[in-house]
């Protein structure tokens, strides 16, 4: 286990020999502390929480030879609006079981919020490739309505890894105290806001940690501050009565963090939303499930959304859409643009959910396909399937 603890800089030392800070420019976020206890909503309907937690996720791989670096993600996340901040950093790795496990704890100067955050598949890392294949399910040691459920054995292995550390330093960030052991006291009435997040692998996690939190009654004093749960590009990690056991459950304050607070993110036609592939079992998501979307796209014209600067992405607010939809035009599925396309929620029985249409297998050629102009992640399933059934003999390149 390696556990590492660094000190985030202030503002004046990420602007020297500058003038003194202009709140309108820089840093990117100046009431950021502020925005992520007061929110109440998920996701924030200005989308700077969404945006937060994306760099927060992508800055999470920084490192070397599978080592994280926490010094460079202090850094983005001072830059942000979190200066002085404290981050610690758990690692653990098992090549024999294939566990790369890497869990960040972000805590702001005042200890008033605290983002975990779990670094996801890094690309040169065969094991944390592994990983992901590794679909053989394990039973969760969690119990939901009276019953025990199976989970991706690899994705669990990995949040177990560390999962005990956290849980200790998220204990002291709760009494007010610093996330590092070396230093003592306290500060204000403790922790007021937490945020879990992830990409990839790493989301997988954060909705794991989230389920451990949510349905152990001993993390409870825990589970009251969790503000929202942010994945982007994550896989499933469990069967549809998973799914819907966790949907269901309520949380703290009668509210049902799993199926409201839980937010991913999925980009255009992404292929790791939809593994595990179907082939090796039934796999379901569960939350609310946001894809990128414009308001017109014929001809691949999208509406304009409020302007953005280089150092505040626009980000227009998702909608919830309250019946299934058609699937938008392919026209419409592109990346945002600087003047900030928005993100569209989809409905668990729409198009993007577990029951959507979209995951049927392609058809044949010369037949006509009533989902054609689907450009949700699901789509995919049916190449990824295709692959799977491979012989082992076949090299993933092979025809």
């Amino acid at each position: 286990m390696r556990d590492s603890h660094v000190k985030g800089p202030g503002f004046a030392a990420l602007r020297p020999c500058k003038q003194e800070t202009d709140p309108s420019s820089f840093p990117v976020y100046p009431d950021l502390v502020d925005r992520l206890v007061a929110n109440k909503e998920q996701p924030d309907p200005d989308g700077v929480i969404p945006h937060v937690m994306a760099v927060c996720s992508a800055y999470s791989y920084a490192g070397f030879q599978y080592r994280g670096d926490p010094g460079t993600l202090a850094v983005m996340m001072a830059r942000l609006g979190l200066d002085e901040n404290d981050i610690r950093l758990f690692e653990q790795r098992v090549d024999a079981l294939y566990i790369a496990s890497a869990a960040y704890l972000v805590q702001d100067k005042d200890r008033r919020i605290a983002i975990l955050c779990y670094r996801g598949t890094q690309p040169e890392d065969i094991i944390s490739i592994l990983t992901d294949a590794d679909v053989r399910p394990e039973t969760l040691a969690v119990e939901l309505e009276g019953r025990r459920h199976e989970v991706h054995a690899g994705f669990y292995r990995n949040v177990r890894a560390t999962r005990h550390h956290v849980v200790e330093a998220l204990e002291r960030a709760v009494r007010g105290e610093s996330v590092a052991p070396d230093e003592p006291g306290t500060k204000g009435d403790g922790l007021e806001a937490l945020y879990i997040t992830g990409h990839s692998l790493g989301g997988a996690m954060a909705a794991i940690m989230a389920m451990i939190l949510v349905h152990e009654p001993r993390y409870r004093h825990i589970t009251e501050r969790l503000k929202g749960v942010y994945t982007f590009g994550q896989p499933m990690i469990g069967g549809p009565d998973l799914a819907r056991a966790c949907e269901e459950a309520p949380g703290p304050h009668d509210t049902h963090v799993l199926r409201d607070r839980l937010l991913r993110y999925i980009f255009d036609r992404d292929v790791v939303p939809a593994l595990p592939p179907r082939p090796v079992g039934p796999y379901a998501p569960f939350g609310r499930e946001f894809l990128p979307h414009c308001l017109k796209g014929v001809g691949g014209a999208p509406t304009a959304g409020p302007a953005a600067s280089p150092t505040r992405p626009s980000l227009s607010p998702p909608t919830r859409r309250s019946t299934p939809s058609p699937c938008p035009p392919t026209s419409c599925a592109r990346p945002r643009t600087a003047t900030g396309e928005g993100w569209r929620s989809v409905s668990p029985t729409g198009c993007g959910g577990p029951y959507d249409p979209c995951r049927a297998p392609a058809p044949r050629a010369g037949r006509k396909s009533p989902n054609r102009a689907c450009t949700t992640p699901r789509r995919t399933a049916s190449r990824v399937s295709r692959w799977w059934r491979r012989s082992p003999s076949s090299p993933p390149g092979s025809r």
